[in-house]
């Protein structure tokens, strides 16, 4: 399954098992070894390569002995020691996804799931546009794989989105001329005169209230409280 270049992009992530995490990402993920260190049959590191978006794995160092590496700078053998006791003592991946582009995210979740990979859930379409599947390395480390969709919606106001390109949210009216999406207070009004007093023939209070009860139905303003 090949991806997109994602322009140099590189993530680096420490393993506590390599050999485990290597055959997880080459073996049931698809991804290929490019550099390794010191050798491709038992990588201290490597660099794992999903179309051109680089994984490089490295083993987790003992920390009573990581600082040897660099006995001539303390500063800096400090600092790895400090790492490398935080991850032995922590769980690994917390708070951490990196997203992978590949081709189609479907076919990549079957293509997985055949070589006994088992996702998060079924490959789902995110109002943010892009559609996606989540899997856990084996140390916790979540990735995923998604691919751009056309939205057939304004993700803000719910207009449709005729010519839309994969991954646009937000249609002309939602966003300025670079492409932002404006304020709620803009979109807001725009709403309320634009659309329930000019369409809708409302008056200015109950537009308001039908607005905000609009836009809090929109899944870029929901939860929004006023």
């Amino acid at each position: 399954m090949a991806a997109e270049d994602c322009g140099g992009m590189a993530v680096a992530l420490t393993c506590k098992d390599m050999a485990k995490s290597v055959a997880f990402y080459r073996d049931q993920l698809g991804f290929r070894m490019k550099e390794s260190w010191p050798d491709e049959a038992a990588p201290q590191w490597c660099n794992m390569l999903l179309g051109e978006q680089s994984v490089m794995l490295g083993a987790a160092m003992d920390p009573d002995h990581v600082g040897e590496m660099c006995q001539s700078d303390p500063a800096e053998a400090a600092a790895f020691e400090a790492l490398a006791r935080d991850f032995r003592n922590n769980r690994a991946g917390i708070g951490l996804s990196v997203y992978l582009r590949v081709d189609d995210v479907d076919a990549y979740d079957a293509e997985i799931r055949g070589r006994g990979i088992q996702p998060q859930r079924e490959p789902k379409t995110q109002f943010y546009g892009i559609r996606e599947t989540i899997v856990d390395d084996p140390d916790g480390y979540r990735l995923i794989f998604y691919h751009a969709v056309a939205m057939e919606s304004c993700q803000s106001c719910g207009m449709p989105l005729t010519d839309a390109q994969p991954g646009q949210m937000y249609c002309e009216h939602c966003t300025d001329e670079s492409g932002t999406l404006r304020p709620y207070e803009q979109i807001f009004e725009g709403t309320v005169t634009g659309f329930f007093m000019g369409m809708q023939k409302m008056e200015r209070a109950p537009a308001e209230e039908a607005a905000r009860a609009h836009l809090s139905s929109m899944p870029t303003w929901a939860g929004r409280s006023s």
